[in-house]
């Protein structure tokens, strides 16, 4: 048996790479969708459709905001609540993310119905020509933005409530319908129709998208994975307002500052790049959807898996996702540097950029090329991949403070002067020296943030992850346990060794000991398929002063204990069942990550 601090991690592997594929597939879709659009508009609409699209990148980021602070915030705090077993709360979140999403968007539609051109003007700066294309591009996108921020509730909110897949289809289906619609109307319609109307129809597509996606949304309240209580009443729901706006404080943050960062940066663009450099210039704007395309579906597990693990207080659990994100993350980001260092003309084909002409108009004072940009440019996306995880790690374990000090950094402070400075002198190759200095400098600086703050005691827990160390823990035992009866004897004892040891109530620690067997025992003979090899019960017990608290998690078939009669018939004979009522203080279970989670408290204060 393994015994305590031994415990493995099968469970936990298991449900990461269930969670993965779906959630790459979600964000594979959701982010090429962006970079599909790009692309598109490119090929379909030429070069100057391209640049005006680019250049109004401020804008979707600011329309963006709300959306996506009330999403992340509302995964973050349902997980949690999931994982703590409050599913009315988790309810509630779930239907306020939703209203406020959809209140606070509509700011957007007379903003860009008004202000439209007067926008377009600013970011087309000594490049006139393209204020009409990014008027068309703005307009259309601020009215669409209430549709963008529900959308952007429901898929984030799906994974994180026990529906990855429904999730990734949502994004499957958006950007299918997104992409495809713009297809038939640049292949379909005449030629002066797609250059008058092509950008308004290309920034329109995205909201028809997203409005398809929401189809996944009665499969989810009738699936029987789903947790949240979405018949949860209203009052009191928006108390849960702070807990939201606080968790997605570093998303809306990221987002505010990254349309301020855009809009300095495409300033500086508009005055000191030359019309050899802007198509150069548009694509490394989109360089971050190419990265985000590969990256971002592995970093997105973490709010949603880690923020339920953080729930249950399950740090091995977490440690085990962040090491598997790591890898991941980093071999995808290293794959994909060697492919753009060796083959940088691969973006110019994808963007619909014609190379030979670039280089010929290309700004020669710099001594600098088209594709010695990129390529230096590229060099970013190692230290960028860094600060996304971070961002991702730090709120799901609802600390703040390391995420909007990095994104203050990096898009606030030190990225836009540096970068507006060399592209002053340097032009797009300046561009993209700045980058690689911004990222690294910002990873820098996040970590030493992180290793003070924690010195005095502003940051819980040891180490960059900021967790409690579990060798360390006297009242913790992590343990997993074989499903084999011969085991269960072993773990039992052991159990209840250390139940009597930390809390000195040899009768509490016996009645833990009892109650642990009944619920152990049932998951051996009734919890998986005769056959199913190498399986494990994960099991935690802490003594917080006042109760024995034991958490038992497996991953085999459904079963709720706690509702759970012994004169039911069918496939369990839970005959224990009223022993484990008995001996408990409390008695509760959820089926959290597709896993079984028991959780029984057990009085041992002695009064």
């Amino acid at each position: 048996m393994e015994i305590s601090y031994a415990r493995n991690d099968r469970i936990i592997r298991r449900k990461f790479y269930q969670y993965l594929i779906p959630t790459v597939l979600m964000v594979l879709a959701m982010q090429f969708g962006s970079l599909g659009d790009a692309i598109m508009v490119g090929n379909f609409l030429g070069a100057d459709a391209l640049s005006a699209t680019s250049l109004a990148i401020p804008v979707v980021f600011f329309v963006e905001v709300p959306g996506f602070a009330l999403a992340v915030g509302a995964s973050i705090v349902g997980a949690n609540y999931i994982g703590k077993r409050k599913t009315l709360e988790a309810g509630q979140v779930f239907k306020l993310s939703l209203l406020l999403s959809f209140l606070i968007s509509l700011i957007f539609i007379p903003i860009g119905l008004l202000f439209g051109d007067g926008i377009a003007s600013l970011l087309a700066g000594n490049f006139t020509g393209l204020t009409p294309l990014i008027a068309q591009y703005v307009k259309v996108y601020c009215c669409q933005a209430p549709l963008l921020a529900i959308g952007l509730v429901v898929a984030y909110w799906l994974p994180s409530d026990n529906s990855p897949n429904l999730g990734a289809a949502f994004f499957v289906i958006a950007n299918i319908i997104h992409l495809a619609a713009f297809a038939i109307f640049a292949l379909a319609a005449p030629k002066d129709v797609v250059a008058g109307y092509g950008v308004y129809v290309a920034a329109g597509c995205m909201g028809l998208g997203m409005l398809s996606g929401l189809v996944v949304l009665p499969f989810y309240f009738k699936s029987k994975a789903r947790t949240a209580d979405v018949k949860a009443p209203w009052k009191g729901a928006f108390s849960h307002f702070v807990g939201i706006l606080k968790a997605g404080s570093v998303t809306g943050i990221f987002t505010l500052l990254s349309g301020v960062f855009y809009l300095i940066i495409n300033i500086a663009a508009t005055a000191f790049l030359t019309e050899g450099e802007m198509p150069v210039f548009a694509m490394l704007s989109n360089f971050s959807f190419v990265i985000d395309l590969f990256i971002v579906g592995v970093l997105q597990l973490m709010p949603s898996v880690i923020s339920s693990l953080f729930g249950e207080k399950d740090y091995f659990g977490i440690r085990s996702v962040f090491r598997r994100v790591v890898l991941i993350t980093g071999a995808i980001t290293l794959i994909l540097m060697a492919v753009s260092l060796i083959f940088p003309q691969l973006f110019f084909m994808i963007f619909g950029v014609d190379l030979q002409e670039t280089i010929a108009v290309f700004h020669p004072s710099y001594g600098n090329d088209p594709m010695l940009v990129i390529r230096v440019y590229v060099i970013s996306f190692l230290f960028y991949a860094c600060n996304r995880l971070l961002a991702n790690y730090y709120p799901s374990i609802m600390v703040n403070s390391p995420g909007i000090t990095a994104n203050v950094i990096r898009l606030g402070a030190i990225g836009p002067a540096l970068i507006y400075v060399l592209m002053m002198n340097l032009g797009a190759l300046g561009y993209a020296i700045g980058n690689v200095g911004m990222e690294a400098l910002t990873f820098g600086l996040t970590i030493a943030f992180v290793f003070i703050a924690r010195a005095l005691h502003k940051l819980p827990g040891k180490g960059i992850l900021c967790l409690p160390e579990a060798k360390k823990d006297a009242q913790c035992l992590d343990l997993s346990l074989p499903c084999e009866e011969q085991e269960m004897t072993k773990a039992v004892e052991e159990i209840q060794r250390y139940a009597e040891e930390v809390s000195k109530n040899e009768t509490a620690a016996a009645m833990l000991a009892i109650a642990t067997e009944e619920i152990v025992s049932n998951t051996i003979r009734y919890g998986y398929s005769k056959g199913t090899k190498a399986q494990y019960v994960d099991i935690n017990l802490c003594f917080d002063g006042e109760k024995l608290i034991l958490r038992i998690r497996d991953d085999g078939i459904a079963f709720d204990p706690t509702s759970f009669s012994p004169s039911e018939a069918g496939e369990f004979e839970f005959h224990g069942i009223d022993v484990v009522r008995d001996v408990a203080s409390d008695f509760k279970y959820l089926r959290v990550l597709n896993t079984n989670n028991t959780v029984i408290e057990v009085i041992a204060a002695k009064k």
